[in-house]
């Protein structure tokens, strides 16, 4: 028999079947990177964490076979629906489970979340995919970690996200970098999105690269909104845990 190909996962059981959230982490992230809400929303639903980096380094990776590890990690869980905790990358990643799976999304969150490359975004993505076999990946991780979370008050935030970094590898980098530019079709997912799901954008208010076009497209998305959250920038689940998980919180208790 076949092994079975799931993503590694934290679970936080809570003896309630039907409510569950599952973290997505982001790009080079991992379970740590949702520790704040881990200690949270623990007391509250059963929690599936996924650790996307952890698992065979010699499969091909592509957009969709994510989608379908993620939901042959939730059949093995016997998780017939639940909410989804996306951040940055993983917000697209969370989307596009979404058009695929419909029937396992009750509702998707999207922290410092993105609905589309902007000009500045598809170029620093192509620097990173022309670059990748030159420069050291810790060097353009820690580059655009910068770019994307430029201030002081972001500086902890960049830390822990290139301290996870370096514990991908330069294949498991790539790959992940490939699949990137597979998400610039995202606008389009929008219209194959099952009305009946219900998405949150919560992102910060220094979120210079994302914001403008959150605001701008989640508007296409039917039963969507967007909280926005002051002194933070796109790691807004870190640098504003605490205001984060309140935002999520009474957004599950209307869900």
């Amino acid at each position: 028999m076949a092994e079975e190909k799931i993503f590694d996962a934290e679970v936080y059981y809570r003896n309630d079947p039907d409510h569950w959230i599952i973290m997505v982490h982001g790009f080079g992230g991992s379970a740590r990177t949702w520790k704040k809400q881990i200690d949270f929303f623990s007391k509250h639903y059963n929690l599936l964490v996924l650790e996307m980096h952890k698992r065979n380094e010699n499969e091909d990776l592509d957009l969709d076979k994510v989608c379908k590890l993620i939901n042959s990690t939730l059949d093995h869980y016997k998780i017939e629906q639940a909410h989804f905790l996306g951040f940055s990358f993983s917000s697209l990643i969370c989307l596009r489970f979404a058009v695929l799976y419909p029937e396992k999304v009750h509702s998707l969150i999207m922290g410092g979340g993105i609905l589309k490359f902007n000009l500045k975004t598809r170029f620093l993505l192509f620097l990173a995919i022309t670059f990748k076999g030159i420069i050291n990946y810790m060097v353009l991780y820690r580059f655009f970690a910068y770019i994307i979370m430029p201030k002081k008050n972001h500086r902890r935030s960049r830390a822990i996200f290139v301290n996870e970094a370096k514990k991908l590898g330069y294949d498991e980098f790539c790959k992940w970098l490939d699949i990137v530019p597979q998400t610039t079709k995202s606008l389009s997912w929008l219209n194959e999105l099952n009305d009946n799901i219900k998405v949150l954008y919560v992102s910060g208010n220094e979120d210079y690269l994302f914001l403008k076009d959150t605001l701008k497209y989640s508007k296409k998305i039917r039963n969507s909104q967007v909280e926005i959250i002051d002194n933070c920038g796109h790691v807004c689940s870190i640098e504003q845990h605490d205001m984060f998980n309140k935002v999520v919180f009474k957004y599950l208790n209307s869900a």
